[in-house]
This record gives structure tokens, sequence and C-alpha cells, in this order.
């Protein structure tokens, strides 16, 4: 990874760590979200993912999906220059131990 690649990676998570934090006490389910990336292809290749538990309904599930989808978006803009395509952005369920 080069200086440049390292740089940058740490911004997203910089940015990507406020949105969750912010976003976690005001959500039902939402528990994390990560992050991929290949930097030879950025940022056609920066797929971001939302965690929910899997207790949340699918009706949730979107209406949150919908409600973090922007916030994503506004916090990487200022990183990527344009807003992050929503294809890239998805919400997967995760069975959390009890």
């Amino acid at each position: 990874m080069r200086k440049s690649d390292k740089q940058l990676e740490n911004e997203i998570i910089r940015r990507l760590t406020d949105v969750c934090e912010t976003m976690k006490p005001q959500l039902t389910g939402f528990v994390w979200l990560t992050h991929e990336v290949n930097y030879k292809r950025f940022p056609a290749s920066l797929v971001v993912t939302l965690v929910f538990n899997d207790e949340v309904t699918e009706q949730v599930l979107l209406e949150e999906f919908a409600v973090l989808l922007p916030k994503v978006q506004a916090a990487l803009q200022p990183v990527l220059g344009k807003d992050l395509p929503a294809k890239q952005i998805e919400a997967r369920r995760e069975h959390r131990l009890h």
C-alpha cells in the first residue's frame, strides 16, 4: 500500500467511524459498518457494508438503510469529490451471539 493509499484509508475509516458512532444509538438494529477497497481501482472498488442484527425486520432494515445511505455518502463526499453511488453501499444482517 502506498503512503497516499494509507492516508486515504485512514480518512475513510475516520469518516465512516463518525457515521457509525453517531447513528448506532439512533437506529434499531444497526450494529456496525465496514468497507472494502482496492486502491488500484479507487473509488470504483469502494464498497461500504452496513451491518444490522438479524432481529430487525426487512421493513426496518430498509427504512434504516434509507437513513444511513445519504449519511455515508455525505461523509465520504469530501474524500471522493463526489457521492459514492448507492450501488456501492449495501446492507446485510449478522447473527448475534447471546
